[in-house]
């Protein structure tokens, strides 16, 4: 997922913003066939969407803050879920960054 948004500790982040990709893995046993036919049953990826923008949306200086917001909304979310990881790359990061990119990866188990 792409998202356009003001995070940052520098300045100019906050004022002319920058482009993320948010990657998000969630694992999910399932038990039975059945379960696979009912998009009530499965994780829904326009809810994880849903999710990550919400929290892309609210400025803050640390990426990492960021994906633990969306590592807590998407377990309070989805109850059947044992797993998953949120990844936000920065494209072209400010300060003192000429290029690259910057990212932060974060996963938590659920029981």
């Amino acid at each position: 997922m792409e998202f356009f948004s003001f995070h940052g500790v520098y300045p100019e982040e906050k004022i002319i913003g920058g482009k993320f990709i948010v990657e998000i893995q969630v694992e999910q046993e399932v038990s039975d066939d059945a379960s696979l036919k009912r998009l009530t049953e499965i994780v829904n990826y326009e809810k994880i969407y849903s999710i990550a923008k919400k929290q892309m949306d609210i400025p803050r200086e640390l990426i990492e803050t960021v994906a633990k917001n969306i590592l807590d909304d998407i377990g309070s979310r989805f109850t059947k879920i044992n797993f998953a990881e949120v990844k936000i790359i920065k494209l072209t990061p400010g300060g003192v960054f000429k290029s690259g990119n910057a990212s932060v990866s974060l996963s938590r188990k659920f029981e």
